[in-house]
């Protein structure tokens, strides 16, 4: 081991090491910070994500306006519409209700099909429920998610869903429901393929659909997964506002700790960095081992971070699954707040360190 690498200093100050690197760790926290804020939004991501495979028209709101609006569209479908999508199944839509680990009271869209053979063309078609999960009139399959977080078991009646029985859960990701129950009207209209063939480009016709009606149909409510997700990333956007104003506040004092202790452990070290001065390294070589130490536990302090977040993950995953909360997958938020409170973080005291050098505060006595 060379005398003037980093790994010498490491090995004759371990304990001073140790305690600067687990310093340097707690910048993580802003990861599992960013998987907690984020949490809504990937639920809707991890339910909505995946090829556009239906398109639902419903009004907005109960306005004469909007109904006439709505039966106008009735009779110009078809021009919005490819030839190979023109199946339509007449439904009822209703919202259920999730709790957030968050707190936010949330809502996911509930199908209710007129019958049986309704719901198994849209299964049929759209693929999206499995192939072992059948319905009968006042029956309900929901998402094993939407169970736990609503408190409903096999057998039992829907809360909130009078006539309703829950005769099944799914092992499919996010908050779903489905249900088949012959009642007297519909209020909605869900269009789907005239097969099971889904490509990127029929995903992108339904796209395409859905925003040529909303163009000329403002009050008549038109839903895909793409068009849903995008309106539910708007509404959450404030969220990323806050966490990174969060990540802010935690970089400024983590900074003055850690700052602190490295300036600490850099007061002590002046006589060894004259030693090196005399020795006839130069002010940059004295620099480039400051920041080759920093670095190097900073690269520590993420593993370290990164087990620690991991296991924090995983435990609080299995406490919560019960009550239909988890964390579905590593957040882009949560890894881009953590990458910039490093930058910032590091890239502030290699710079300090820097000055100190130019200074030649390292030959002081």
């Amino acid at each position: 081991m060379r005398p003037f690498s980093a790994f010498t200093y490491f090995r004759n100050n371990r304990l001073r090491v140790l305690v600067l690197i687990l310093m340097m760790s707690f910048i993580t926290v802003c990861f599992i910070g960013g998987m907690y804020v984020d949490n809504p939004g990937e639920i809707f991501r991890i339910t909505l994500e995946g090829e556009n495979r239906f398109l639902v028209l419903d009004t907005r709101g109960t306005s004469n306006d909007s109904i006439d609006q709505y039966r106008e569209l009735q009779g110009k479908l078809s021009s919005y519409l490819p030839e190979d999508i023109s199946t339509i199944i007449y439904l009822n839509r209703y919202y259920e209700d999730f709790d957030s680990i968050m707190g936010f009271n949330c809502t996911t869209d509930h199908y209710i099909f007129q019958s049986a053979e309704d719901f198994e063309l849209f299964k049929t078609r759209t693929g999206l429920v499995p192939e072992d999960v059948h319905l009968k009139n006042g029956e309900t399959v929901m998402s094993e998610q939407l169970a736990n977080n609503q408190g409903v078991h096999v057998g039992e009646n829907l809360p909130k869903r009078k006539g309703l029985t829950l005769v099944a859960t799914m092992k499919v990701p996010g908050m779903r429901a489905y249900s088949v129950y012959d009642m007297s009207g519909t209020n909605a209209m869900m269009i789907v393929g005239n097969d099971a063939n889904f490509t990127v480009e029929r995903s992108r016709e339904f796209a395409d659909a859905a925003k040529k009606i909303e163009s000329d149909y403002p009050l008549v409510w038109t839903q895909t997964y793409s068009t849903d997700l995008e309106e539910t990333e708007f509404e959450l956007s404030f969220m990323y506002y806050i966490f990174f104003a969060i990540v802010i506040v935690v970089v400024i004092v983590l900074l003055v700790t850690i700052n602190a202790a490295f300036t600490a452990a850099y007061d002590k070290r002046k006589h060894e960095f004259a030693i090196y001065k005399a020795l006839g390294f130069t002010k940059f070589q004295i620099f480039r081992k400051i920041a080759s130490e920093v670095l190097l536990m900073n690269l520590f302090a993420i593993v370290i971070g990164a087990c620690i977040n991991a296991g924090l993950v995983l435990v609080l995953n299995q406490v919560l699954w019960s009550s239909g909360q988890y964390f579905p997958r590593v957040s882009k938020l949560a890894l881009i707040g953590t990458v910039l409170a490093e930058m910032l973080i590091v890239v502030t005291i290699i710079f300090l360190n820097w000055k100190k050098v130019r200074k030649c505060e390292v030959t002081e006595d």
